[in-house]
């Protein structure tokens, strides 16, 4: 198992990563961590708040900060899925311009999803959807008092929070018990793919609220399904987004209940479903596969 092997990974400068991969002419360690070994090597950084906010981790997820620093001291290449991860890696961990490659990511297919079963799940007709473990960074506390500061709240509308529990869980516990009406917030804490694709297809707006972001994929799932976005200026959800969705400052209650209220209304509803329908063009898995493809040749070819 991995997590048994991360600490010798972080502290011995022996290569023994064939012991685990076998032969191979490159290899690719896709979520912060690759085994030291004498193959070229590349090594993906989703995001890097870790860096910037370790204490909202584990101690085992903060260890990954170590195993990067490692990496990239052993000589890998590394893949980011954005300019903004790369800049604010860069503030932690130097990394040579040849060796960081920054490399997008498409739109995940989202399922044919049912509107009405969504709109079962949620209690109501018409709700304010959030997807997302419950972290620190995704201001999900945040989200609740800006939901009830929404200026005329129709008396139906909701707010889902649908994410496994994480370190936030109790907070956010907090804040909703805190609400003068706490059945108004529907927290799932476990669903099915299924189950997901309803209630994004049910939605009446999502709202992605993150403090950091690497590549977040739920606004993209969104706009996939004409359901208009709100988002935070946290990290790389600018770059992800574009003019495609309304963007508040992390943390900004009031703005973030205002930008809920407009999302709402007509016609800035309909307009942003448009421009989330032309902004899914930006992103796609054929020219995250040539980049890669092209990066593991640069590797190879380095050795």
């Amino acid at each position: 198992p991995a997590r048994l092997l991360h600490p010798s990974w972080a502290r011995l400068p022996v290569p023994r990563g064939r012991l685990i991969h076998g032969p191979a002419d490159v290899i690719h360690g896709m979520n912060y961590v690759v085994p030291p070994t004498s193959v070229p090597t590349v090594l993906t950084v989703q995001d890097a708040d870790l860096f910037e906010n370790p204490e909202w981790y584990d101690p085992h997820i903060q260890r990954f900060a170590s195993l990067v620093r490692r990496a990239v001291a052993r000589g890998c290449w590394v893949h980011v899925s954005t300019h903004a991860v790369a800049d604010a890696l860069s503030r932690h961990c130097p990394i040579p311009d040849e060796r960081l490659a920054v490399i997008g990511y498409g739109v995940p297919e989202v399922p044919p999803g049912d509107a009405g079963l969504g709109r079962q799940m949620a209690g109501t007709s018409q709700y304010v959807l959030a997807l997302g473990s419950v972290n620190r960074r995704k201001g999900f506390p945040e989200l609740v008092e800006a939901f009830d500061r929404i200026p005329l709240r129709p008396r139906d509308l909701r707010l889902v929070i649908a994410g496994l529990p994480g370190l936030d869980e109790e907070r956010l516990e907090q804040t909703i018990d805190g609400l003068p009406d706490p059945s108004s917030v529907v927290r799932i804490r476990r669903l099915d793919e299924m189950q997901r694709s309803d209630l994004l297809y049910g939605a009446s707006v999502l709202a992605y609220p993150s403090f950091d972001e690497g590549f977040g994929f739920p606004p993209l799932e969104a706009m996939a399904v004409g359901v208009p976005v709100v988002a935070s200026t946290g990290g790389s959800n600018p770059e992800v987004v574009g003019d495609a969705a309304i963007l508040t400052p992390p943390g900004d209650v009031g703005a973030l209940a205002e930008a809920m209220a407009d999302a709402l209304e007509e016609p800035l509803r309909s307009d942003l479903v448009e421009r989330g329908r032309r902004r899914l063009s930006a992103h796609s898995w054929e020219a995250t596969a040539a980049g890669l493809a092209a990066l593991y040749r640069r590797a190879a070819g380095a050795a």
